[in-house]
């Protein structure tokens, strides 16, 4: 319910900021006063406007709040006709006692008394956007844009309400609807930046980006192409992930003022960004990287030597793979920040990286020995501790050492899930499973205990979760199989698909076919989901998560109807397009068809690794060697090191006779030790040393 008000809720920007989630639908409702309640301090005693003065005085005492509404309902009493009564009795029921239905009820009989006053359909609007979700969500938001529309009609340069209205609008998906709201809004306060710059994010969700384009060149203009103006808007583009187009605000803006440091340091920051997108090719990556080091390194020794700079230059460094570097840097940071967090968990990435893990148990120690536990910031802390400690343990071999550090914390910290799971799963690693079953039976991760409703009214999910899967571990599959039906069991959506996430992340794609299906059932019954996605790209998720189980399930034909499923619901996704064409491809089948499908995926997304190597190995499946040829050597460009492309291009050499490079190829994948393909490389290598 709150995911759902959560979208119509911060309407007005900077306005709204810092109140708190029903005053911020409340000021929007009722922030600009008529006329008629302020002239109601001249009413005389006894009447309702009278009353409602009164009102409004006790509302304003924390400890009156019963007096205050008994004299609004007075108020209206003595006057049921006065609709800016309803609305004064409306907002304090919103604002004070959040009675949502018990507003919209006034506001209604306000809207049929004024149907045409401003202050009227923007409050009847905003209180229905309140209500909680349910059945009439549909008839709710229907009749909150038939007073909106009014709105329009009558005041269409009222910035809240269109702005409430712009908001439904987008909520709906109506973009090219939402998008022309905002455009009329925007020609009767022209000039007016914030809004300017929400007509260029409403015209691009439309698909409108020409449109997007004209209003960006009417805001340059405006500002003079000043340079605060080039800096606003490359930070937009940047946050669109649009770095090419910032790149070129910012190299104009340092050409403007070359000696800004502010500047100089911003591009650098956006090459970096550039660098590590999705879609950029090795080169590419490469190149942004090195301009990114190059630009900060050549600010001033006191720019460089700051915080930030600093903590850029590691980031690149570490995007760059000069990873010592980057560790000796990120080490550093961690000391003059003393052991900020977020320094940690990126430090530790990069220690884990080169198997460091020496390192990363001495940092585990020192969190936990560290961390003051009486704030949430030291809990934070020892947690992020004991979990690197423990992890550094396991992997240097240590099992008992790691074993005694969870008892020592069970010991200060007392008896917990979270820490008899850990033990478990550590026991269960090494083999000694019952142990692991003992631990598993202590009360306190009973499954009752943990299906109980927590304080936030939910079952321990993540406890839940990890103790079938180390049921799974230990071979007690039917004991995992019944925590996760319980958990299942009152057909929530969102629990299904979490159970068969679970079931596909460890593998286990049959166990997490029935759950996917019960949960599409569920959907197709009208069931709510608690999850703010529209129910056909819900739909089109789960329909590609049961092909994905299908497929590799060897049920290829109900696999493919899966994915045909999802694009009949979205013609352009392209991950259903590349999957249903490469396991046709692989499989020999419908060889035209599948080559159709992954082109279409190259067009949508040309840079993704994967899909070109779909693309050439379904021109190798057609004894189109030599194309499959480029594409597949284009894939190892965009892919480095990918086990499976690798031995793809091997098979293209040995079509074409090249045996050299085979051998090469097939090495290399062999040198990754991908389970998934080792046997395969190693007898295709065996073949090809026997000719």
């Amino acid at each position: 319910m709150d995911q759902e008000r959560a979208g119509f809720r911060a309407l007005s920007g900077r306005a709204l900021r810092g109140a708190g989630p029903v005053a911020a639908v409340t000021l929007l409702c009722f922030g600009a006063q008529s006329t008629r309640a302020q002239e109601a301090a001249a009413a005389p005693a006894g009447s309702g406007p009278f009353l409602y003065t009164a009102a409004r005085l006790l509302a304003a005492e924390p400890d009156r709040v019963d007096e205050a509404l008994d004299l609004f309902e007075q108020a209206v009493a003595a006057d049921p006709d006065a609709p800016f009564l309803r609305l004064g009795l409306a907002e304090f029921l919103a604002q004070k006692l959040r009675r949502f239905e018990d507003a919209a009820e006034h506001t209604a009989v306000a809207y049929r008394l004024a149907p045409d006053d401003v202050d009227v359909l923007r409050a009847h609007a905003g209180v229905l956007v309140s209500l909680p979700g349910g059945g009439r969500r549909g008839e709710v938001l229907d009749q909150a844009l038939e007073a909106l529309e009014n709105l329009r009609r009558l005041a269409p340069s009222d910035i809240d309400g269109m702005m409430l209205l712009y908001r439904i609008r987008e909520r709906l998906e109506e973009y090219e609807e939402a998008a022309s709201v905002l455009e009329e809004l925007v020609s009767y306060h022209n000039g007016h930046r914030q809004l300017q710059g929400m007509l260029v994010d409403a015209f691009r969700r439309a698909g409108q980006d020409d449109r997007a384009e004209e209003v960006q060149d009417e805001m340059l203009r405006l500002e003079g192409l000043s340079l605060e103006a080039r800096m606003e808007l490359a930070n937009r583009e940047s946050q669109r992930g649009n770095h090419t187009e910032a790149i070129e605000l910012l190299e104009g803006a340092v050409a403007e003022q070359p000696e800004s440091v502010t500047v100089r340091g911003a591009l650098a920051e956006e090459y970096f960004r550039r660098g590590t997108a999705r879609g950029r090719t090795p080169r590419q990556r490469a190149d942004d990287l090195a301009e990114a080091l190059d630009r900060l390194r050549a600010l001033p020794r006191a720019a460089r030597a700051s915080f930030a700079a600093r903590l850029l230059e590691a980031r690149i460094l570490a995007a760059s793979e000069q990873t010592p570097e980057a560790i000796e840097l990120f080490e550093s940071l961690r000391r003059e920040s003393r052991d900020d967090l977020r320094i940690v968990r990126e430090l530790v990435r990069l220690l884990m990286r080169e198997g460091e893990w020496r390192r990363i148990r001495d940092i585990g120690q020192t969190l936990v020995d560290r961390a003051d536990r009486s704030t949430a910031e030291g809990a934070q802390s020892g947690d992020l501790g004991l979990s690197l400690l423990v992890e550094a343990l396991r992997q240097m071999g240590e099992v008992d050492r790691a074993l005694e550090v969870l008892a020592a914390e069970e010991k200060r910290a007392g008896e917990s899930a979270e820490l008899v799971l850990s033990q478990a799963e550590l026991l269960a690693e090494v083999g000694r499973k019952r142990r692991a079953m003992t631990m598993l039976r202590r009360d306190v991760v009973a499954n009752n205990r943990l299906l109980g409703e927590n304080e936030d009214g939910e079952p321990e999910l993540p406890a839940l979760v990890k103790k079938a899967r180390l049921y799974f571990d230990l071979g007690a599959d039917r004991l995992a199989l019944r925590i996760y039906e319980d958990l299942a069991a009152n057909g929530e959506v969102r629990r299904l698909m979490l159970v068969a996430e679970s079931c596909r992340e460890q593998g286990r794609f049959g166990e997490a076919i029935p759950f996917l299906l019960r949960a599409l059932a569920r959907i197709d019954a009208g069931a709510e989901t608690g999850l703010d996605v529209e129910k056909d790209t819900l739909r089109a998720a789960l329909r590609f998560q049961l092909g994905e189980a299908y497929e590799r399930s060897r049920r290829y034909n109900d696999a493919a109807d899966q994915f045909q499923a999802v694009l009949a619901l979205q013609p352009e996704n392209s991950h259903a397009l590349n999957y249903l064409g490469y396991m046709w491809a692989d499989n020999g089948e419908n060889l035209e068809q599948a080559l159709e499908l992954i082109r279409r995926a190259v067009d949508l997304d040309p840079n993704n690794g994967a899909f070109v190597d779909s693309l050439g190995w379904a021109l190798f499946r057609l004894g189109e060697f030599e194309q499959a040829r480029r594409h597949l050597e284009r894939a190892n460009q965009l892919v480095p090191r990918d086990s499976t492309i690798l031995e793809h291009l091997g098979d293209v050499y040995v079509a074409l006779g090249d045996s050299q490079r085979a051998r090469e190829a097939y090495e290399q994948a062999l040198a990754i030790n991908d389970e998934e393909n080792v046997e395969s490389v190693r007898r295709k290598l065996s073949e090809l040393s026997r000719r």
